[in-house]
């Protein structure tokens, strides 16, 4: 979603560090509460509504009213979640659709004319997590099998890109803004000879392909330090840490929650994760590997990137 916000290289990160301030205390400040007010502890793990936290509500206002009322701005404020979840994730799932990263890449990436709205992906994003839930109907087990990627998956996307960060930096491969040389834009100077900027194009365009048509693939972009970062010795000090941090939490994730160990209480977050990991390499080399060149370039992007030359 950053291709849609105007300097995104200050405001992403601007956005990120408010919202974990912001979240972080309001969310302290609730835990605080909750635990002075929880009560017997017993009687909220045996809930008989089945969610522990109405019954921490209940203890703690000791009314079927204000329980109800709790309990319905806690629904109120994760359908207001749900809806940016949805947001988030049918942009992500559309812009990789668009270029060709995913099966039914053709199909997913397309726009609804009228509205410019990716209704596809859209739906898609919203149907398959209501699909998904049907299963906890016929089998608790196949559900909890489903859903357990989901601790090892998060902490993985998080993983690959503070890795390949950490590769750039101690591999010198990060540069600063004041590093780039300035373009001559003399016309005797020769095209190989023009320094690469933080944009570098080459034509991707296939007039006969309307998902590609117009647009542009980015050639050797190098990595350009924006306004936030931590330099030095320690940005990669906080980078290392967040990759030993992330696969801590992953390796724990992949073990039971207690023993002896049954098909009930069985994590089974390991066997999706190896699915997921062999199904994407397969499916890279069989057809990705052909068709997938890198994300692409909107045309308006690409014309302000051309005009800077």
């Amino acid at each position: 979603m950053s291709e849609e916000i105007e300097n995104a290289a200050l405001n992403v990160p601007r956005a990120i560090f408010s919202t974990m301030i912001l979240n972080g205390s309001t969310g302290y400040a609730m835990v605080l509460a909750v635990l002075f007010c929880l009560g017997d502890i017993e009687s909220v793990v045996n809930s008989k509504t089945g969610f522990p936290f109405i019954q921490a509500f209940y203890n703690g206002t000791g009314s079927l009213g204000g329980t109800t009322t709790m309990t319905a701005l806690m629904i109120g404020l994760l359908w207001c979640a749900v809806i940016g979840f949805l947001a988030t994730a049918s942009r992500m799932t559309w812009s990789f659709a668009r270029d060709k990263g995913i099966p039914f890449h053709s199909f997913i990436s397309k726009v609804e004319p009228r509205t410019s709205i990716p209704m596809i992906a859209i739906a898609l994003v919203a149907i398959v997590p209501a699909l998904i839930t049907l299963i906890y109907i016929g089998s608790t087990i196949a559900f909890e099998i489903v859903v357990s990627l989901s601790v090892s998956g998060l902490y993985g996307s998080y993983f690959i890109p503070c890795a390949l960060l950490l590769w750039r930096r101690t591999t010198g491969q990060v540069i600063t803004s004041s590093s780039i040389k300035p373009i001559n834009n003399d016309d005797s100077e020769s095209p190989d000879s023009i320094p690469l900027g933080p944009l570098s194009l080459a034509d991707n365009g296939d007039p006969n392909d309307s998902t590609t048509a117009g647009k542009d693939e980015v050639v050797q972009p190098p990595l350009v330090w924006g306004p936030w970062r931590i330099p030095g010795i320690l940005g990669t000090i906080n980078n290392a840490f967040a990759c030993v941090y992330i696969l801590f939490v992953i390796f724990w994730s992949f073990w039971p929650p207690e023993t002896p160990t049954t098909a009930q209480n069985m994590n089974y977050s390991i066997l999706m994760t190896g699915a997921v990991i062999m199904f994407s390499v397969l499916y890279y080399y069989i057809r990705g590997k052909g068709q997938y060149k890198g994300p692409l370039i909107e045309e308006e992007v690409r014309n302000i990137a051309r005009s800077a030359k």
